[in-house]
């Protein structure tokens, strides 16, 4: 019978060996959990025509409600809803999860305008 071979080898390599390198975090593919997007928001409903006309021209939020009309289709739905439409547009303009890019061009000034504009209506 042969003697078997071995390496010697101290406790911490034993112990990374046996372990194995420690799994990476993967960040979440968040366009895989997305919500597919209905086509009825692919363009703005009746209900936000009528509210973005309704705004002051220095408020309305133009190139947002062309680019994306949902977003514009869920203002105008919160437009009544003074504690709703104010967490949704600081949702929009603040980055809570820390990797998003933010809106192009001047989408971020026109919410910011929106939400000047909201907090000047109320008392």
């Amino acid at each position: 019978m042969e003697p078997i071979p071995f390496e010697f080898v101290s406790v911490e390599e034993a112990k990374q060996i046996l372990d194995g390198a420690p799994p990476a975090q993967a960040q979440p593919d968040w366009p895989s959990l997305r919500r597919p997007v209905p086509p009825d928001t692919m363009a703005l409903t009746p209900t936000a025509m009528r509210w973005l006309a309704s705004l002051p021209a220095e408020a309305r939020p133009l190139e947002l409600c062309r680019r994306y009309p949902r977003i514009g289709n869920q203002l105008a739905a919160l437009w009544s809803h003074p504690d709703g439409i104010l967490a949704y547009l600081e949702d929009l303009l603040i980055d809570k999860r820390g990797d998003r890019r933010g809106f192009p061009g001047g989408i971020a000034l026109e919410l910011s305008r929106l939400q000047e504009h909201l907090q000047q209506q109320q008392p």
